[in-house]
């Protein structure tokens, strides 16, 4: 099997160490025997957006983001097709912003890619870690945005009686978990990695899954963000 992987505005949107999704996923593919091809693209690359299994964006500074966005718009209907046709995209920091309708700053509203229903709107800033219920186990990562989801018809990617949190519609997620999201939590990595092979080939044998060295970094977060929730 070969997969593609496009880590787009990677040089714009990559505050905190981002990039680290983009490597274990791609590492851990090629763990399975799979074929991974992996473009990182910039502001006035062709971006070929059908002809990628997975699409990757990350955190920006509100600059950043804003010139991401006024290149993403000229794939709008492109960026469409694959959401619709169930291509896995994941936006981590504010990256998902640009999904929505619009992004309301403090000094301009810009219009997004219009592509699911939310808006944002910027308050004030939250900066702090993640350590909340998901699924079985917690999540766990970092913080740091003035938007917040307005508005919105899609699911939340968190939701919980401590939290609701981003967006998931189809096979996009957008989250401001940041931290990196796959590398610090190795369950939902997991589950992620296999979800996006079986798209692909729905009777592909899975391999075992040599998660120990992610597993044991999760659970000294774990002890750590337990030991301060009590300090």
């Amino acid at each position: 099997m070969k997969m593609k992987l496009g880590y787009f505005y990677y040089d714009l949107l990559n505050l905190y160490g981002e990039n680290g999704n983009v490597k274990i996923l791609a590492h851990h593919l090629r763990e399975q025997g799979i074929d991974v091809t992996v473009d990182c693209l910039t502001l006035e690359d062709k971006k070929d957006i059908a002809s990628y299994d997975w699409i990757y964006m990350g955190c920006g500074v509100e600059r950043s983001l804003v010139l991401a966005l006024k290149d993403a718009v000229k794939y709008r209907e492109d960026f469409r097709k694959a959401i619709d046709g169930g291509t896995f995209i994941l936006a981590t920091g504010n990256s998902f912003e640009m999904f929505g309708k619009e992004i309301r700053m403090p000094s301009k509203t810009y219009p997004a890619l219009n592509l699911l229903s939310f808006s944002t709107e910027y308050k004030t800033r939250t900066v702090h870690d993640l350590f909340l219920p998901f699924g079985e186990k917690k999540l766990v990562g970092f913080e740091n945005h003035s938007g917040a989801t307005v508005d919105t018809s899609e699911a939340f990617f968190i939701q919980n009686d401590d939290r609701t949190e981003g967006i998931k519609h189809k096979n996009f997620i957008g989250t401001y978990t940041i931290g990196p999201l796959l590398v610090r939590n190795p369950h939902f990595l997991k589950s992620y990695l296999t979800e996006l092979i079986l798209h692909k080939d729905p009777d592909f044998s899975l391999r075992p899954m040599d998660l120990s060295l992610e597993e044991a970094a999760y659970e000294t977060s774990i002890k750590t963000l337990t030991e301060m929730s009590y300090t």
